[in-house]
């Protein structure tokens, strides 16, 4: 299967096998496609959060509007962003990622400085950390459809109870979006699109 046939045959499951496991070095590989999707100004502020075990996964159905696709997964993953004052110019952690790259700090601060400052002040920073969970979501759900894993990407959850059952304090952190994984128990359903030239404008 290439890139184009895993797009076409993955499709939202909403129930999984709960029979069939999903091993190790395939969900390593899953995370892998998420570590590697690009962040804006390659600053990361996020993580990783895997769901599997039992008590935790029944925690995470109950905050996910009791959604099928949950309960039966093989797993869940839970991409968790910082808050906004953790994206600071003048904060620890910019400086300590920004530090990686090969401009010195300096030059990377006054490249980003402009941009935070104008998404500070039209109160978009929470939405702009947020939308780059997308990012990643969607490259580990197609990677994973590459090795037969289907998926589904859950938008709707209790954001309060995603942190409590993540252990994780709602000062630092907040969730972008959540997506089930493992083998489907339900047959694929059709792809349904808008054509490519209803959707595609050349200038």
């Amino acid at each position: 299967m290439d890139f184009i046939d895993a797009m076409q045959h993955r499709f939202a499951c909403k129930r999984y096998d709960e029979q069939r496991n999903v091993s190790d070095a395939q969900l390593k590989q899953i995370l892998e496609y998420g570590r590697l999707t690009p962040t804006s100004f390659g600053l990361e502020l996020w993580s990783f959060h895997v769901v599997r075990s039992a008590g935790k996964k029944t925690a995470l159905f109950h905050a996910c509007f009791d959604q099928e696709s949950v309960a039966t997964s093989a797993f869940t993953v839970a991409v968790m962003v910082r808050k906004a004052a953790f994206a600071n110019p003048d904060g620890e952690l910019v400086h300590s990622r920004g530090k990686r790259f090969p401009d010195p700090i300096d030059v990377f601060i006054d490249d980003y400085r402009p941009y935070y400052d104008y998404l500070k002040q039209e109160g978009r920073l929470d939405c702009w950390l947020k939308s780059q969970g997308y990012l990643a979501i969607a490259n580990m759900m197609t990677g994973a459809a590459l090795m037969g894993i289907q998926s589904c990407a859950i938008e709707g959850f209790h954001e309060q109870q995603v942190l409590d059952v993540l252990s994780l304090d709602g000062n630092q952190w907040q969730a972008s979006l959540l997506a089930t994984f493992g083998y489907p128990a339900e047959a694929e359903r059709p792809k349904i699109r808008e054509r490519l030239e209803d959707l595609v404008v050349f200038h």
